[in-house]
C-alpha cells in the first residue's frame, strides 16, 4: 500500500538572479512499512524535500499525497492539524519544552487535541525506547541521547502514517547515534512504522532498506538494499 507519493515536486526560492531551484521534478513513492533513507550533500535539497513531505512547506509545483491526503492543498491550519496527527517529525535538535516533564512532552500532540492517549501503546513506546523511568524528569535532566528518545516517542504517540527524521543523529556522539539508529529500526520492525530518514552520512543511510540519493534537487539513484 502506497503511503506517500510525490509527483513532479519542484521548489523555487527567490526570483531573478537570486532564484534557487532547490527541487527539480521529484517523483517518489513510499510503501507502508518501508524504511527509506534520503541521502545527499549539504545543499542537495534533501531537507527541503522533508519539509514539504511534512507539510511544513509547500512545493512551488507538483503534488504530495500522504495517507490519501493531498497535503499541498491544505491551508496553514489544516496542515498543522494533519502534521500533528499523521506525520511524526524528528530533528537533530530535540525541540522538547524545557518546563514540561518528559511524559507531557511525549503526550503533547494528543494534549493539543484534548485526546486521551492509549495507555498500553504509550507504555509500549516508552519501554521500547528505554525511557520509562524518565517520565517525571525535565528535558534538562536528560542526556542528549535520552532527549532524542523522548523526541522519537513524541513523534510516535499518534501512530503517524509516516515518521520523518531529519539528521536525527547529527547532534549526538557515535555511541548515542548508534543507539538512536537501533531504536528507529526497532520502531520500524516492532511498531511497523514507515520511516523516511534524511541524512548526509552514507553509513547511516546503509541502515535503511532503501536508499534514495539526491543531487542538485534531483533524484539520481533509488536502490532497494533488501
Amino acid at each position: 500500500m502506497e503511503i506517500l507519493k510525490c509527483d513532479g515536486v519542484e521548489k523555487v526560492f527567490g526570483k531573478g538572479e537570486n532564484q534557487v531551484n532547490a527541487l527539480c521534478g521529484i517523483d517518489l513513492s513510499v510503501e507502508k512499512g518501508e524504511f527509506v533513507a534520503v541521502v545527499g550533500a549539504s545543499g542537495s535539497g534533501k531537507s527541503t524535500l522533508l519539509h514539504i513531505l511534512g507539510s511544513v512547506d509547500r512545493p512551488t509545483k507538483g503534488s504530495v499525497t500522504v495517507d490519501g491526503v493531498c497535503i499541498d492543498k491544505l491551508n496553514a491550519r489544516e496542515a498543522a492539524v494533519f502534521r500533528r496527527r499523521k506525520v511524526g517529525l524528528v530533528y537533530q535538535f530535540y525541540n522538547l519544552i524545557p518546563t514540561l516533564t518528559v511524559e507531557k512532552n511525549i503526550l503533547m500532540p494528543m494534549l493539543l487535541d484534548k485526546r486521551k492517549p492509549d495507555a498500553a501503546y504509550f507504555e509500549t513506546i516508552v519501554n521500547t525506547l528505554g525511557i520509562a523511568d524518565k517520565m517525571e524528569s525535565l528535558p534538562g535532566q536528560l542526556s542528549g541521547g535520552q532527549q532524542q528518545r523522548a523526541a522519537i516517542a513524541r513523534s510516535l504517540i499518534y501512530r503517524p502514517a509516516i515518521l520523518l527524521a531529519d539528521e536525527p543523529t547529527g547532534n549526538l556522539d557515535r555511541k548515542n547515534a548508534r543507539e538512536i539508529m537501533d531504536l528507529l529500526k526497532l520502531s520500524h520492525r516492532n511498531l511497523k512504522q514507515t520511516i523516511v530518514l534524511i541524512t548526509h552520512d552514507e553509513n547511516i543511510a546503509l541502515e535503511a532498506e532503501r536508499i534514495v540519493t539526491i543531487e542538485d534537487g534531483r533524484i539520481v539513484s533509488d536502490q532497494k538494499r533488501r
